[in-house]
């Protein structure tokens, strides 16, 4: 049986710069090309999904509130060249989004340049298209991570009314606000419980976690042996001066993800079994002194409490606020942060396929 679609039909001109230059005129593109969203091409994206093509994903998606549904939801998955079958991580990202605790309306408002990062775990990321190995952050070509994340984009402008300079006020933005960011965890390379286990989920279930990060800041060493020394330098670069988690007097929301290459991983695995005693060996390590902020700045510190007796800067609370995933090549010499926006906590959401 075919679902229902209610959208309004467009006729374009059987010429993907017709659809291009309608997209850039009405305001719904986001400047590179689109997948014409025909309704042979929207029933079989709805066709992966259990959900209904009328059942409301989101009722008021933010700023504008708009309605989600799965119908809509489909039409930005096509656009944005999803498979089908990447249609239920579309919409398990966006319900993440969508919770509270996300703080879905300040990261669509905000001047800063915050953007979902898409973080995927359990048996079906290789099925997906998920990119976990070698350029998994940009340059793994393929059509799962690539499009899942552009469709989360297109669906933020189109249904959720988020456009730079209007409703956005992201001074800068970045790539991530553009095509989207969404990669894998390599599981099979960590001795540790996957971000998704240590968030409730069983490892048998396809998992989405929604980051509100900043961007990525590039990590790279070559010459330190001892793994303590090496997470050491990891914590102090993560505790950076004018981060967003630095930047008011009081503490804020939100968490470090340290996204830690397999080789680098072995190590680590070995010197710190416990995945607990990785994350407190960073916590504890995770400040910078007083003396590196001018002396004005120094006083709000002091005064919103920030400062502890030995004058110290934390840039979380506790140890959790720091989450590491194991993904990327097997070049033994780098690193990523995905520092935190700091007024959104991460979100995380099974999926449901048909």
């Amino acid at each position: 049986m075919s679902a229902v679609l209610l959208g309004p039909v467009l006729r374009v001109k059987q010429d993907p710069d017709a659809l291009l230059e309608l997209s850039l005129a009405e305001k719904w593109g986001d400047g590179l090309p689109l997948i014409p969203p025909t309704d042979a091409r929207i029933e079989a994206m709805l066709s992966a999904t259990p959900r209904p093509s009328t059942d409301i994903v989101v009722p008021e998606f933010p700023p504008k509130h708009g309605i989600a549904t799965v119908e809509v939801i489909a039409i930005n998955a096509v656009m944005a060249g999803c498979q089908p079958k990447h249609l239920p991580l579309v919409i398990a990202a966006l319900e993440a989004i969508a919770k509270p605790f996300y703080n879905g309306f300040g990261h669509a408002t905000t001047t800063s340049s915050v953007a979902p990062m898409i973080m995927v775990n359990g048996p079906l990321r290789d099925e997906m298209g998920i990119s976990y190995r070698a350029g998994c952050l940009g340059g793994a070509a393929g059509r799962g991570s690539a499009t899942i994340g552009r469709a989360v984009q297109l669906c933020l402008r189109n249904i959720g009314g988020m456009r730079a300079g209007e409703s956005s006020r992201s001074v800068f933005g970045q790539p991530a606000r553009l095509g989207g960011l969404c990669f894998g965890e390599w599981e099979e390379r960590s001795d540790w419980p996957s971000l998704a286990t240590r968030r409730g989920f069983s490892r048998g279930q396809e998992v989405v976690t929604v980051h509100g990060g900043k961007g990525t800041v590039a990590l790279a060493d070559q010459n330190t042996e001892g793994d303590h020394d090496l997470a050491y330098l990891i914590a102090k670069s993560m505790a950076a001066p004018m981060g967003n988690l630095m930047l008011v007097p009081l503490f804020t929301n939100g968490e470090i993800v340290v996204l830690i290459n397999p080789k680098w991983a072995e190590r680590f695995c070995r010197t710190f079994p416990r995945i607990e005693s990785f994350q407190e060996f960073l916590f504890e390590n995770c400040w910078q002194p007083i003396e590196l902020w001018p002396e004005k700045n120094q006083g709000y510190m002091r005064e919103g409490g920030r400062v502890d007796g030995r004058g110290r800067v934390y840039a979380v609370t506790r140890p959790d606020r720091i989450q590491p995933l194991v993904c990327g090549g097997l070049g033994g010499l780098h690193g990523t942060i995905l520092p935190s926006w700091g007024e959104s906590e991460m979100q995380s959401v099974a999926t449901a396929r048909a």
